[in-house]
């Protein structure tokens, strides 16, 4: 067994046998031309793999997770209001987006997901990230159908491959990147809804409107306008016909009713039953486009730097080639134009815009993945004009995927992050602490968790079950308390020191606890 496996479970190591074996075994249909086992054995594969990847955290992730699995937990007892604070007990301003008590910071349809994952499979951080297996392997399906339609069989089981080993994926789907199942969920939702149109466009089968409109719509129920891309490309493909199609226009028409149709209600819904919180998480939306939120700053060039932090070193070096490749092979340029001004247009949009993070151009990133898919084609096609034997070809084929795939999907790297095999992890092993001193508070259930360091006290409310704050309560709060008959449970610390009216008070639990790390 490879040293590197040494260092996660029993569960993952199996699971990582169980993928090759079924990575191994899809590439070998493939090469035999049985396209439909070669396919349900990469769609096998992607599922192991996000299920792998589900199962890289014991605990829930800094940024964003821990917020998300904890709406999506009160979501189990009320769908249609999210909170963060369930039960703001605490006679104070929840007025920030990490302090909320109803928390529409976010769009609700990923946090729908978590809620009935929960449900369905119990509360846990496996669980949590349920829903990113199962999109993360819709995704491997939406891609090759993609590929597969733009140019050939084969650039559309490589970008399956691409997709599945991609490692920035795989964090997503494990809660470890910015902004893990939100993100996630975007750019599959957004991915589904070009498939869609690729399909509609290349088979003319028109109930592909139906799902393109569904697909945009779910995505605007993720991450909001960016949901509409589709539409984009759609409008460029129909400015580029001589000839004026009504049908076209009619088609899209239909679609965008039915994203409007999904998507409207939660916005209406939430402007009649909580204005306030609308208006403020409205407001909160446009800032990020004059005013870098959170210390997210950067150049004009961020997304441009971060492309081959996502996609592989090599990536920003390929990437023209490939798009050169991808529109000299397509069966259709009139829709690889279109795809490729999306492209464009995301990343000069959230390039003009003043908060940057790296997730936010991945909803481009099947078309991407698509373009080396039919470079990598075009290479393999380009060495086979000189080896006359096909059994070389395909173990020169075989060979190349499988170095690709060791190469992307970096086992070290993920080894040295997600387990405790690097000494210097102070990060898993800081989480790891406080989830085991949050589940061993035996505390009553009409208590008030308080002075939790940082924004711990979001773990502190997931595992406990309690409102927890991150201060020390004031004699007016402490009061109010007591007359809700409620009881004070807090973390003793050395500085500050508690002070007279808790330290003497034989009802406040006093927890002799540390929490560890930086929030």
């Amino acid at each position: 067994m490879p040293i590197f496996l040494n260092s996660f479970s029993d569960t993952q190591v199996v699971i990582l046998v169980l993928a090759a074996i079924t990575f191994l075994s899809s590439l070998y249909f493939h090469i035999k031309g049985k396209e439909i086992l070669s396919v349900v054995f990469l769609i096998l594969t992607a599922l192991l793999v996000f299920s792998f990847a589900a199962l890289l955290d014991p605990f829930l992730n800094l940024w964003d997770e821990r917020f998300h699995a904890l709406v999506g937990k009160n979501l189990m007892k009320h769908p249609l209001m999210p909170t963060l604070y369930d039960d703001p007990v605490v006679n104070m301003a929840y007025d920030r987006w990490d302090r909320y008590h109803i928390w529409i910071h976010k769009q609700p349809l990923f946090l729908w997901q978590i809620a009935l994952s929960f449900k369905l499979f119990g509360i846990s951080e496996f669980s949590l990230r349920i829903p990113d297996i199962i999109l993360g392997t819709v995704l491997v399906f939406a891609g090759y159908r993609s590929g597969r339609l733009l140019v050939n069989t084969r650039v559309g089981y490589l970008t399956g491959i691409l997709i599945l080993s991609t490692s920035y994926f795989v964090e997503l789907a494990a809660g470890r990147q910015e902004l893990d199942h939100n993100d996630f969920s975007f750019l599959v939702y957004i991915s589904l809804s070009l498939w869609s149109w690729i399909e509609y466009q290349q088979t003319k089968k028109r109930y592909w409107v139906f799902f393109i409109g569904a697909f945009s719509g779910f995505a605007i129920l993720c991450k909001w306008i960016v949901g509409l891309l589709v539409y984009l490309g759609w409008c460029i493909m129909n400015l580029q016909h001589k000839k004026f199609k009504p049908a076209q226009y009619v088609d899209l028409l239909i679609a965008l009713f039915i994203t409007l149709l999904i998507a409207l209600p939660w916005q209406i819904l939430t402007f009649v039953w909580y204005p306030a919180e609308a208006i403020q998480a409205y407001r909160f939306n446009v800032l990020h486009f004059n005013t870098p939120l959170d210390g997210h700053v950067g150049t004009f060039w961020y997304h441009f730097e971060k492309f081959s932090f996502i996609y592989g070193t090599l990536a920003s070096f390929i990437i023209i080639p490939s798009f050169y490749v991808l529109y000299k092979n397509c069966k259709n340029k009139k829709l690889v134009v279109a795809l490729l001004i999306m492209i464009a247009a995301v990343y000069l949009f959230f390039s003009f815009a003043a908060t940057r993070m790296p997730s936010f151009t991945t909803v481009v990133s099947m078309i991407i993945l698509i373009a080396f898919a039919a470079l990598f084609n075009y290479l393999v096609e380009f060495i086979n004009q000189f080896i006359k034997w096909s059994w070389l070809r395909n173990i020169i084929f075989a060979g190349l995927v499988v170095l690709i795939v060791i190469i992307r999907f970096d086992m070290e790297s993920l080894r040295e992050k997600h387990t405790m095999a690097n000494s210097g992890n102070s990060y898993t092993r800081d989480l790891i602490h406080n989830k085991e001193v949050f589940k061993s508070l035996n505390l009553p259930g009409n208590a008030v968790l308080f002075n939790v360091k940082g924004r711990f006290y979001i773990e502190a409310m997931f595992y406990t079950g309690l409102p927890a704050y991150n201060f020390i309560p004031t004699i007016e709060q402490y009061h109010d308390i007591q007359s809700k008959g409620r009881c004070i449970a807090i973390i003793k610390t050395s500085n500050p020191s508690l002070p007279v009216y808790l330290a003497s008070d034989p009802t406040v639990i006093i927890i002799n606890k540390e929490i560890a790390g930086d929030d």
